[in-house]
């Protein structure tokens, strides 16, 4: 009996150890992404709804809510968020300081523990979100800002549009040729501030050798009143007095003044990448643009450069799921997602992996060769907000409506730096500290 009895103890076990036991079913891990970019990137809401779907198939526990944010409310809904340690897991911010100034804040974690490094390492722009040798968000897409034309605008004022202007001096001739044939040479709208801010890091750029030139002056080691700070409001104010812009610059907000462009109206404008595709639908074919390097009036190494930045990703500092926020943000960076972006959007994404095969038009082609092989800074990344708001954008108004010199608004813009600078002792240090 005490045999029998040993037999079956040892076949229960046997069974114990070689049966599997039920699986627990994974936790349910639910994320929510506040994003912008429809606004920039026309098919980003469809490819981002097809993405979720096909995350949250292969994690059927994980359950993504992205809710679009205007370009209104980006900034001021996550501040709010930040104030009170709650909100998103996944939060859409534009590069450099719009990234770091909430880093500092204490509203984005680092991303360097939960991204390897060799993934990472796959990844455009990572410079604009590195603070004290860490990462603190993703890259998603490209956004640079070529100067756009209108070749047969071009034609009927005489000019080559196979010949794209080079020099300051060619572009002043070419206003004056356009005007003599009732065309707006240049569109822009100045009402709502925004395209202030591009000017600035278009024109402003020029002089200097690299983005630490411009730093030099927020952190106090140089000043905005010097020669080369001032350069970029003469030349400004140069195009306007050729009568190169619109002259209602001041009453149109900043998509109106694109409108201008995509109407057919203006021959030129300092554009942005994103947008080629949407406008070469909306302008019926792609031969109604062309794209060329902003004409140099100076011979700083950032004239030569193409203004490209990263729009991108960052998971916050209070999310209860970084892990599982950051599978899916790596999930976006996969191959058939990166060529998937490229179909829906025709924006280049941030990542070395995109099939560069699926680039098939001449003008995209120009601007992956210059992202890729001649980047250089967007500026706006690398100034506090408030120097944006307060002096580029009100200052750009201020010298259309012929209220101030050149000379004055960058007077205007130390005044500000100086200002930011007494109120926000704890910026200017992180700002120093980003600076060296």
């Amino acid at each position: 009996m005490k045999w029998l009895l040993y037999v079956l103890l040892v076949v229960a076990l046997c069974a114990l150890t070689t049966s599997p036991l039920p699986t627990q079913a994974a936790e349910p891990v639910k994320l929510v992404m506040w994003w912008w970019g429809e606004q920039e990137a026309p098919g980003a809401q469809k490819w981002l709804d097809e993405t979720i779907q096909l995350y949250q198939e292969k994690h059927p526990n994980v359950t993504i809510e992205a809710v679009l944010q205007s370009t209104d409310s980006l900034i001021p809904s996550f501040q709010s968020a930040m104030a009170a340690q709650e909100g998103p897991d996944i939060q859409y911010f534009w590069g450099g300081v719009w990234t770091l100034e909430f880093v500092w804040g204490g509203g984005v974690a680092p991303i360097d523990d939960l991204i390897p490094a060799e993934e990472l390492a796959h990844y455009i722009n990572n410079f604009e979100r590195t603070f004290d040798g860490k990462i603190w968000g993703v890259p998603w897409y490209l956004s640079g800002n070529p100067f756009v034309y209108n070749p047969s605008l071009f034609e009927k004022a005489g000019l080559d549009p196979k010949k794209p202007l080079e020099t300051w001096e060619e572009l002043i001739a070419a206003c004056g040729k356009l005007r003599a044939v009732n065309v707006i040479p240049i569109s822009g709208g100045l009402k709502d501030g925004w395209f202030g801010g591009w000017l600035y890091s278009i024109l402003g750029r020029q002089p200097h050798d690299s983005e630490k030139d411009i730093m030099a002056a927020v952190i106090g080691k140089a000043k905005f009143t010097d020669p080369k700070h001032v350069e970029w409001w003469k030349r400004l104010a140069e195009l306007r007095d050729a009568g190169c812009w619109n002259e209602d610059i001041n009453s149109l907000d900043y998509q109106q003044g694109m409108d201008r462009f995509v109407q057919g109206q203006a021959a030129m404008i300092f554009g942005n990448d994103t947008f080629l595709k949407g406008w070469a639908d909306t302008m019926g074919s792609w031969d109604n643009i062309g794209v060329m390097l902003v004409p140099k009036y100076a011979e700083g190494k950032m004239a030569n450069q193409y203004i490209v930045t990263a729009q991108g990703l960052g998971i916050t500092a209070w999310s209860r799921h970084k892990q599982e926020a950051a599978d899916f943000l790596m999930f976006m960076h996969t191959q058939d997602r990166l060529n998937a972006w490229f179909k829906y959007t025709g924006v280049l994404p941030a990542d070395d992996r995109l099939d560069v095969s699926l680039i098939e038009q001449p003008q995209l082609q120009q601007i992956y060769q210059w992202a890729t092989t001649i980047p250089g800074p967007n500026l706006e990344n690398f100034i506090p907000t408030m120097m944006d708001e307060q002096a580029n954008f009100a200052g750009t108004q201020l010298l259309f409506a012929g209220e101030k010199t050149p000379e004055e608004l960058a007077q205007m813009t130390q005044d500000v730096i100086e200002k930011w600078a007494s109120q926000n002792p704890e910026a200017l240090e992180n700002f120093t500290r980003w600076a060296q």
